[in-house]
């Protein structure tokens, strides 16, 4: 059975947690001595899954009623609402993303779920880092591969953080208010100790940093199965560096973060440990994203190689499970429209809709639920038990191709990239662009963003992706101070008004 070892530790965290902290005025519960769990290998080890739940549970969470991590995360979700990939129903409840009108319920619900979630997987990321410094008494190798882990999941967590509630953090404004910065285990809620925001600048500046440490210590062994693409690796730490200095660069036209987010991206496309893109134009439906298990059967073993980084639905589905499967596929909230839908050419398997084949990854979904609307089969099991994949290598190639065409303009790499992009998913390939098909760097710019949005629509890229190259959201009255949510005001009040609201909000 696959990952069967891991999904026995991952038990042992849920029996055994060690951490409940997800407001910012709560303090940890500590039910396992510290000293006891980090100094040893294998209970430290478990502290550091407990970390990657979190991490998973604040991007996608889990569906309703299965476990405890249910429905605590909607980075996924944000990334997607409010733009063309993506339409809502009037009795949803975040129809207000798309106007970007908030209310009490929506600052007490999932926006205050979003903010104290991901605080609590860097609380997790925090106690792992720390404690190990502390108590760790096992091989340095493993000492410091478990430290850099905690220190990848942290700057993962913060740029999310940083892209959903960064003011002008995509828009070129490093003066801006990013977060509030935790380095060290949560001890409590003190009000005559509040924290409050650092700038967008220097949020970057640690996220950059945890990910140049966890570098050094990160392993880049030849990964053979999917166990080891739920884990961080140099190739992961690659690939969100490089959409890191995408996100930074690429309103202000910076070249040389541009250059540092082509550089970081051919990392990843270029290395020889597994991570590899794959041609052909079944990978999307048959491998990358395979039909998952129902909670009775055993995890699939199809994978695609591209895959980097993913939260998997373990074969103990009940126990933990993963995905936004239900939401999409019974589409009682979301559904894709035929507007997205008709951006696909004919014969593309990532969304063009054949009866006669029925081989696309959007598709009818549910036959009892709203049966003549579509979803997206990247999510393609009714309860919800579906990996999620996090980074793959074709957001690698897209931003490649997108940061040298800011740099160079018209140019061979960038077309090269877009090409593999572009062509894969047909069984009769469409010709190949070619530096004559662009009449200007920008229209190649253009199909580069047209391309990425085809190929990455419902993996939570596109809200980002518009608010950072100036483009509007699916209702254009939303200005750029209002793309992205506003601080809970739980926590501002908490605060006593030390902590600022974003000033779209104000």
């Amino acid at each position: 059975m696959i990952m069967k070892n891991l999904i026995k530790t991952i038990l042992v965290i849920i029996l055994a947690v060690f951490i409940q902290s997800c407001n910012l005025d709560l303090a940890p519960e500590n039910v396992m001595v510290d000293e006891i769990t980090y100094r040893d290998s294998n209970t430290a080890e478990a502290a550091l899954l407990g970390a990657y739940t979190r991490l998973n549970a604040s991007i996608s969470g889990a569906p309703t009623g299965v476990n405890n991590y249910a429905n605590t995360g909607y980075f996924i979700l944000f990334g997607e609402i409010g733009t063309p990939t993506l339409s809502l129903r009037e009795n949803s409840g975040f129809v207000n993303m798309v106007t970007s009108q908030y209310n009490s319920s929506d600052h007490e619900g999932y926006i205050q779920s979003m903010w104290g979630t991901t605080y609590n997987a860097i609380d997790y990321a925090n106690n792992v880092i720390t404690n190990i410094n502390k108590y760790g008494h096992y091989s340095t190798i493993a000492m410091q591969r478990h430290i850099a882990e905690a220190k990848f999941i942290r700057a993962y967590e913060y740029m999310l953080l940083l892209q959903a509630f960064g003011d002008g953090a995509l828009t070129g404004d490093m003066s801006g208010l990013g977060v509030i910065l935790r380095l060290t285990p949560y001890d409590g809620y003190n009000p005559e100790d509040i924290q409050t925001r650092i700038t967008v600048g220097e949020t970057y500046n640690q996220i950059i940093s945890d990910l140049n440490d966890a570098l050094k210590f990160l392993p880049d062994a030849n990964v053979t199965n999917l166990t080891a693409r739920t884990r961080a690796s140099r190739t992961a730490a690659f690939a969100l560096l490089s959409r890191v200095y995408l996100y930074k660069g690429t309103y202000t036209n910076n070249q040389s973060e541009l250059q540092l987010a082509a550089d970081y991206a051919d990392s990843v496309i270029t290395n020889t440990n597994g991570y590899t893109f794959s041609t052909s134009y079944t990978n999307h439906t048959s491998y990358m994203f395979p039909l998952n298990e129902t909670g009775t059967e055993t995890n699939s073993t199809n994978f695609s190689t591209e895959a980097i980084l993913l939260s998997p639905c373990y074969s103990s589905a009940n126990n933990y499970s993963n995905g936004l499967g239900s939401l999409f596929y019974n589409k009682s909230s979301f559904y894709v429209g035929l507007d997205f839908a008709g951006i696909y050419a004919s014969g593309d398997r990532r969304g063009y809709i054949d009866p006669e084949t029925a081989a696309s990854l959007l598709w009818y979904g549910s036959t009892t639920s709203n049966p003549t609307d579509l979803t997206s089969y990247k999510y393609n099991n009714g309860n919800g038990f579906n990996n999620v994949i996090y980074l793959r290598v074709s957001e690698a190639k897209l931003t490649k191709a997108e940061a040298l065409a800011r740099i160079n303009g018209i140019n061979d790499a960038s077309i090269t990239q877009l090409n593999d992009i572009r062509r894969r998913p047909f069984s009769t390939k469409p010709v190949a662009y070619t530096a004559s098909s662009f009449a200007t760097p920008q229209a190649l710019i253009d199909e580069i963003l047209l391309e990425r949005m085809k190929e990455l629509a419902f993996e939570g890229h596109t809200r980002w992706d518009l608010i950072r190259t100036g483009r509007p959201l699916k209702d254009p009255s939303v200005n750029n101070d209002r793309k992205i949510l506003p601080i809970p005001n739980y926590d501002i009040n908490i605060s006593y008004g030390a902590i600022v609201q974003n000033k779209g909000y104000r």
